[in-house]
């Protein structure tokens, strides 16, 4: 029995198609990436077909504040501002992303807007992960797909968490909690608007 399994594994190992330079850069990119860092390699590689490799040159905005959010961004080179327009118009910088940093991944759960502009610092590469593509995935690949939203909403859900901690530096733990609250209730009546599909 143990050398049938030992020829069993040489020869998935012999016939096993090799991958190509680009596919094996990509899978590392993906396994530096926080939210799909942890997912199987079975599902990061599912997901590769569904990226889509963009450049843009420095100063050229990848989305601005308000548009429709369309998908997620992983940066693989450069670096992107995250700007909010202030009351005089003037843009503030929020932070500075640089590689396996992502922006734009609540618009891969629904038709959220943009709630700061995306520019580029320097030439930018990214992959962009759509939410049409997402859902053509689901559709295929029904437990890759499953794998990616879950793999999503623990991200956004520790990011809440973190939220509530840095609120409660600012005031007192109480009235983070009562913020969350309300935005949830907030939420409850704008989200069959934001996952209708359309």
């Amino acid at each position: 029995m143990r050398i049938w399994h030992t020829l069993q594994r040489g020869y998935r190992a012999l016939f096993r198609p090799r991958e190509d330079a680009y596919t094996r850069e990509l899978l590392h990119v993906l396994r530096h990436v926080p939210i799909f860092q942890h997912l199987p390699r079975r599902v990061l590689k599912t997901m590769l077909p569904y990226l889509h490799a963009r450049t843009y040159r420095r100063h050229e905005v990848i989305y601005f504040e308000g548009d429709p959010g369309l998908g997620l961004y992983i940066i693989t080179r450069g670096t992107v501002r995250l700007l909010m327009e202030n009351e005089n118009g003037q843009f503030e910088e929020l932070a500075r992303l640089s590689e396996y940093d992502t922006c734009g991944h609540l618009a891969l759960l629904g038709e959220f807007r943009r709630m700061e502009t995306a520019q580029a610092a320097t030439e930018v590469q990214v992959l962009g992960l759509f939410r049409p593509d997402l859902k053509l995935l689901l559709r295929r690949h029904p437990a890759v797909g499953a794998a990616i939203l879950q793999a999503v909403a623990r991200y956004v859900a520790a990011r809440q968490v973190e939220l509530i901690a840095l609120l409660s530096n600012c005031t007192d733990r109480r009235q983070a909690l009562i913020w969350l609250q309300e935005a949830g209730r907030r939420a409850e009546h704008r989200l069959p608007s934001l996952l209708s599909e359309r």
